[in-house]
């Protein structure tokens, strides 16, 4: 996974420019918690991954820089931020 290190030890994959991980939670309640908790990382670091629940618990999430090509350090923060509010829902 060119230039994203041990990120796919934890899910997350690399498609073109963008950084993808998908989950499956308990369910609905689960799902949506976790878009908020990835929602607030996110303003934290003044990113806009998307982010979708379909299938009532699955989420996709993905984060890209719609300013630069390729995956950056703020790409990857992002995604381990994102890595901390998955635990959380553990």
């Amino acid at each position: 996974m060119g230039g994203v290190g041990g990120m796919a030890e934890n899910g997350w994959r690399r498609e073109a420019d963008r950084l993808v991980r998908e989950l499956a939670m308990r369910d609905f309640d689960e799902a949506f918690a976790l878009v908020a908790r990835v929602a607030a990382a996110a303003e934290d670091h003044f990113r806009r991954p998307d982010m979708c629940i379909s299938e009532f618990n699955r989420v996709r999430i993905i984060v890209a820089n719609p300013h630069h090509a390729g995956i950056t350090a703020a790409e990857t923060r992002l995604a381990s931020k994102v890595d901390a509010a998955i635990g959380e829902a553990g």
